[in-house]
């Protein structure tokens, strides 16, 4: 599905995204208008869901990482329960998993009080969630979103 100009795009945008189409042009060595459709068709696609900032959580008073575990008491509500999981502010990830717990969450909070209401009285309110338990991260060295193509 993707080929190597594909992939050469992806990257460039995920280095600098901001950077115009006339540059990227230059850098890949192929007209503008090439990569204006490429990008085009790459959204199309659903490939490239979105152009955004990376964001330094930190500096932005989010200082806190944690993944908090969910069970489920109803497996056949999990569909619902993580609709209403994903409206939830300081939400990043939300991904079903196997094991012992249902879903693994990864949130990022001001600080731990506000991590223990995001449980008490948001994710742990809906209807349906039988446990929770969360993991904080006491260093974070590498968060980084970018993939390598």
């Amino acid at each position: 599905m993707l080929d190597d100009l594909d992939k050469k795009i992806i990257v460039e945008l995920e280095k600098d995204a901001t950077r115009p189409y006339k540059m990227l042009s230059e850098i890949l060595k192929v007209p503008h208008s090439t990569i204006f459709e490429r990008v085009k068709r790459l959204k199309n696609l659903g490939i490239i869901k979105a152009i955004i900032p990376l964001i330094d959580t930190e500096k932005c008073g989010l200082s806190t990482t944690a993944w908090i575990r969910v069970n489920i008491g109803d497996f056949h509500s999990i569909d619902s329960i993580e609709k209403e999981i994903c409206k939830i502010k300081n939400v990043l990830e939300v991904h079903e998993i196997s094991g012992e717990w249902d879903i693994l969450l990864k949130v990022k909070v001001k600080n731990n009080r506000e991590l223990r209401d995001l449980e008490i009285e948001k994710i742990g309110k809906i209807q349906g969630i039988k446990d929770l338990a969360s993991m904080i991260a006491v260093k974070t060295i590498k968060d980084d979103p970018r993939i390598v193509i």
